[in-house]
């Protein structure tokens, strides 16, 4: 098959899992014998970079810009690049299907180009930008959101409508394309009736195929756990420092204990810091509570070094606040051999298993995650088997093998009823 992978972002920059992803299924596809090329922004280019094969990173970056009727040249401008980038590569190509993954950031006109033509669309779903701009096009359309009618003084009003009737010079419509989704795989069954609830669903097929872990994850899945004679209390938090990731339940978690005496905890960060509000707040409450010398900060980790670090801990927390799409974090965890402790919400909950291969605490309630590390700390066995009920369940359930097979089997279904 020939395939035209897009996202927002791809490595070596990215946020997540969700642009981390993409390229392993990618990478995996390709080593299978399909042609594969990659659509990209140039968020995190350098010139200096040695070209890749097959990827493109022609898009311009919107991460952090708003567009305005002041910026009207420079916005018109983008569109037009990203749609005639989109068009080019759609030639050179020759895709027989375009495969989606974070594309969010990605100008909506190159998006339309890409979706609303012939070749068939298929988007793997691990973040609601779907159902976003399925809500809201004009909202998320940023080029057409400058020319929305709207409550204002009856001359800014006209100036909108005279900026309407010019901006087809600048090579693009004044109105908001709707998207054609054709084909959904989901990440998580909570992501699939999420949609659904919400009114989306894929024009011709769905699938729910589950992410699965790759090359020395999906090795050091298949290691025995090792036995650890020290109890459990080497903690780590590995994910964006973000209000909605919970990092703060654990740092309140870690004020109780230290209370009531319990000084051996210690705690390690290990993500980037993009609210840097929000992560000042967090060492002034450590500060607070009396807890800042059990606390490493170890900033944004290389994806290479993320395993040894996962190996070095006792237990992962995973203290989502919000309805988390999946949670790859805790796979890899399980994978490298660390207890999961998480708040089940959203797709994680479609991972853990209370009490067989985790311990789950109520979201933002930092005296149930008290309670449950020190458990693992007093009970070394429910540790141990915790260990290594997590190492079966990514070997039998989430592995990227199996979530290859899954995509290419829907991938070539769909490329034959096409030529059908």
């Amino acid at each position: 098959m020939r395939l035209l992978v897009v996202s927002d972002l791809y490595p070596p920059a990215s946020l997540g899992g969700y642009e981390i992803t993409a390229s392993e299924v990618t990478q995996a596809l390709r080593e299978r014998g399909h042609d594969v090329w990659v659509l990209t922004t140039d968020a995190g280019a350098s010139k200096a970079a040695p070209a890749e094969q097959r990827v493109a990173r022609a898009l311009r970056s919107r991460r952090g810009t708003t567009p305005s009727a002041l910026g009207l040249p420079r916005e018109g401008g983008r569109q037009f690049h990203d749609r005639r980038a989109a068009n080019r590569l759609l030639v050179e190509a020759r895709p027989d299907a375009v495969f989606q993954w974070n594309v969010g950031g990605i100008s909506h006109r190159a998006l339309a180009r890409l979706m609303n033509g012939p070749v068939p669309n298929v988007v793997y779903v691990f973040g609601d930008w779907p159902l976003r701009k399925f809500r809201a096009a004009h909202d998320l359309d940023p080029w057409a959101s400058i020319f929305v009618p709207r409550p204002e003084p009856r001359w800014r009003g006209t100036a909108r409508s005279a900026l309407a009737a010019l901006a087809p010079l600048s090579g693009v419509s004044a109105h908001a394309e709707v998207l054609r989704f054709d084909h959904f795989e989901f990440g998580s069954r909570f992501m699939m009736d999420l949609f659904h609830q919400g009114g989306l669903v894929a024009a011709r097929s769905e699938r729910l195929i589950y992410y699965g872990l790759f090359g020395d994850y999906a090795r050091a899945a298949a290691e025995p756990a090792v036995r650890r004679d020290a109890p459990t209390r080497k903690l780590l938090f590995v994910g964006r420092l973000w209000e909605a990731k919970g990092p703060h339940t654990i740092i309140e978690a870690l004020g109780l204990l230290h209370q009531r005496g319990e000084h051996d905890f210690a705690l390690t960060i290990a993500g980037p810091e993009e609210h840097p509000d929000y992560a000042a707040t967090l060492r002034r409450r450590c500060d607070e509570l009396g807890v800042t010398a059990q606390v490493r900060w170890a900033g944004a980790v290389p994806r290479d070094a993320l395993l040894a670090l996962y190996r070095r801990h006792d237990a992962i927390v995973f203290p989502s606040v919000y309805d988390e799409p999946f949670g790859i974090v805790q796979l890899e965890a399980m994978a490298a051999g660390c207890a999961v402790v998480g708040t089940g919400t959203g797709g994680s909950a479609e991972i853990l298993e209370p009490e067989v291969n985790a311990l789950v605490f109520q979201a933002g309630d930092p005296a149930d995650l008290a309670r449950q590390v020190t458990r693992l700390a007093a009970e070394p066995s429910l540790a141990e088997r915790l260990r290594e009920a997590g190492k079966r369940t990514v070997r039998e359930r989430f592995l990227g093998g199996r979530m290859v097979n899954e995509i290419e089997a829907h991938l070539a279904e769909i490329v034959a009823r096409v030529g059908q």
